[in-house]
């Protein structure tokens, strides 16, 4: 891969691409925001009406330094503190969840860690809420916003990290376009129903899944799923490139 990276042939009209594409897509990002806000306050209230009507949302007022005054949904939907009894009921399935990940096999190792890592972030939750329960200050509602506006960032930053990592392959260029577009569309659907989710599991739970979702389960959800359209869109086959017929350039050469 790193000989083919050498050889590769970067047209001026290549690297217009692999710039401008990306360019492209924020200033049309930027130009829709207003219509991807509007859409996500949709999908929020089509959310609430499916559970019945037990939470709210308003509107928020963002300035965010160099983007247009935006306006974010803001959830109406409390989550309470955990009991002393529930932080150490969960401390202790922490536990056992660490324990767990030295029964499973050497073979399985990435569960072995992952388990440990889901153990290791919920007990220092329940150590936390059991020693400082009042200075937890973060709510539902402000979890929610914030995972919304991290989102945002993704949106801008998705088109450049193609750019860097599929732009410059030997790829044809509706594949790029493609994964990009899907990727886009799949943020943006996806964003306000997970972090719905997220909102809901609080809910009914408490504060105290608040560090293990924010941590493993807001923005990562989405980075692994982007990760898997990459891999699905790089599977695909597509013509070869002029890269083959430049000279001193064999295409069967190791």
């Amino acid at each position: 891969m790193h000989r083919a990276m050498r050889t590769e042939y970067f047209s001026p009209m290549r690297w217009a691409w692999i710039i401008g594409f990306p360019l492209l897509c924020n200033l049309l990002t930027l130009k829709l925001l207003p219509e991807i806000t509007g859409g996500w306050f949709v999908l929020t209230r089509w959310s609430i009406a499916v559970i019945g009507s037990m939470a709210d949302v308003s509107a928020l007022r963002v300035q965010a330094g160099w983007m247009p005054p935006l306006v974010l949904p803001w959830l109406e939907l409390s989550a309470t503190t955990p009991s002393f009894w529930q932080s150490w009921a969960n401390a202790l399935a922490a536990l056992l969840l660490w324990l767990l990940s030295f029964v499973i096999s050497p073979e399985r190792m990435p569960a072995r860690y992952a388990l440990r890592l889901v153990g290791i972030i919920q007990a220092c939750s329940c150590l936390y809420f059991v020693l400082m329960p009042a200075a937890f200050s973060h709510s539902l509602p402000d979890y929610f916003h914030t995972c919304l506006k991290f989102v945002l960032l993704l949106i801008f930053l998705v088109p450049w990290i193609h750019a860097l990592t599929f732009y410059i392959l030997d790829k044809p260029n509706w594949h790029k376009v493609l994964l990009t577009l899907l990727s886009l569309t799949y943020i943006y659907l996806e964003a306000p129903l997970h972090y719905f989710a997220a909102a809901l599991l609080l809910h009914f739970g408490s504060l105290l899944f608040m560090p293990l979702l924010f941590i493993l389960g807001s923005l990562m959800v989405e980075v692994l799923l982007l990760i898997a359209l990459y891999g699905w869109v790089m599977s695909w086959e597509g013509q070869p490139s002029r890269q083959a017929e430049l000279p001193g350039f064999d295409a069967n050469d190791p």
